[in-house]
């Protein structure tokens, strides 16, 4: 089935990036056609289509509402002019598509990659590569970070772009004329925004920057932290004692476990805030976990037993098996050298015409002021435009 809409849209591929259209510069064109696909051998036959393509455009759509995975809703692909949809909930054979996301020599474009990706990883195992993230593309451009895409279109193309189907109920079929059009302009607009970015960062010299980081993205996609890892994201956890943390990590490692098992959100199993004061209070009885806070008596009832056991053996643990004591806030003189590493920051960032928010990071900076090494993070590209002059600042070059 075919769809036939009518958008408002910039024809001109070759506008420099940065020059709004005019109102009487903008032509309505309809969108000559979207094709919806919603079987095996009509997703194969445009895979050999897309295989042509100098770069793909891709989008998703999903519902995570009560899952722990993201459930797809719909898969959009701009090639060569064209849009597609996808209908995942009517595919059953990815190989083709599968192997097209690992195609080497095909740039895969998406906005805001990081929920998307997990999408990826859920239907294929695997995540599109080589990928480009226009989010970080444009923050490289000196365009702003964390731009949306509503702000990106406008700040490149001078187009309004109607978020009005952001919440919409993507598992619903038949999906409504209004979520296929808000899908397939998501794509449109990533095959015009692409070129403008890639030419703006290649005069600059650039473009590397923006390889470099959306590689180091799916990296990171492909291999996700563990399950005993978890705990180290929750904040304050230098307020813990080395044991208290390692009842922390046992706690999340579990709940991560049971979620990923059941599929449902981590707060449906306990919230980060329960799993912190469970760790900080240590109780020994149902009656003392009873009182810690938010913790429900549904969840006493159906994990109490189990939360206790895993308490009993942070309690009983040598001391050679705890973590590391979790670093503490910085000390003032410290406050003070992180102060000028970011003014630091900023100043490079405003040589290199780049958003400062890209270029650094307050925990890097943290890192770097606590171990006196440069971070991964402040190697690469980063290192010669800012990481040298902090080592120096730092007193460890």
């Amino acid at each position: 089935m075919a769809y036939h809409w009518v958008a408002s849209w910039n024809t001109s591929t070759a506008a420099p990036l940065l020059t709004h259209l005019k109102d009487d510069d903008a032509l309505t064109d309809p969108l000559e056609s979207c094709l919806y696909i919603d079987s095996d051998s009509v997703l194969n036959e445009n895979c050999a289509i897309w295989a042509q393509a100098e770069f793909l455009a891709i989008d998703t759509e999903f519902i995570r509402t009560d899952t722990f995975y993201p459930i797809a809703g719909l898969l959009q692909v701009g090639a060569a002019g064209r849009l597609y949809l996808i209908d995942p909930l009517k595919i059953s054979d990815w190989s083709a598509f599968t192997e097209l996301l690992r195609r080497q020599d095909i740039p895969k474009v998406i906005h805001s990659c990081s929920e998307d990706l997990e999408v990826f990883q859920v239907l294929f195992q695997c995540v599109p590569q080589p990928l480009l993230d226009t989010q970080i593309g444009a923050a490289l451009a000196g365009l702003g970070f964390g731009l949306s895409y509503q702000k990106l279109i406008m700040e490149c193309l001078g187009i309004h772009v109607e978020k009005g189907e952001t919440r919409s109920d993507w598992l619903r079929r038949p999906l409504s004329e209004s979520q296929c059009t808000y899908a397939a302009l998501d794509v449109l607009y990533l095959q015009k925004v692409y070129p403008l970015l890639k030419q703006r960062l290649e005069a600059k010299g650039a473009l590397s920057w923006w390889l470099e980081d959306c590689a180091t993205i799916t990296t990171q996609a492909e291999s996700p932290a563990l399950p005993q890892d978890y705990y180290q994201r929750i904040k304050s956890l230098w307020k813990l004692s080395q044991r208290q943390q390692y009842a922390l990590q046992q706690l999340c490692a579990w709940r991560e476990i049971e979620a990923k098992e059941r599929n449902i959100p981590r707060g449906r199993v306990i919230k980060d805030a329960v799993c912190f004061e469970v760790a900080r209070q240590m109780p020994n009885d149902l009656g003392q976990l009873g009182r810690v806070k938010d913790l429900s008596p549904g969840s006493i009832r159906r994990y109490g037993d189990l939360i206790l056991e895993l308490i009993s053996k942070a309690r009983s643990a040598a001391d050679t098996d705890l973590p590391a004591a979790a670093p503490k806030p910085l000390t003032p003189a410290q406050t003070q050298l992180l102060k000028q590493m970011k003014a630091l920051g900023e100043a490079a960032a405003e040589a290199a015409d780049v958003a400062p928010e890209v270029l650094l990071k307050k925990r890097d900076l943290e890192e770097l002021i606590r171990a006196g090494v440069l971070p991964p993070a402040l190697s690469g590209w980063r290192k010669p435009l800012v990481g040298d002059g902090l080592l120096r600042l730092s007193g460890k070059n």
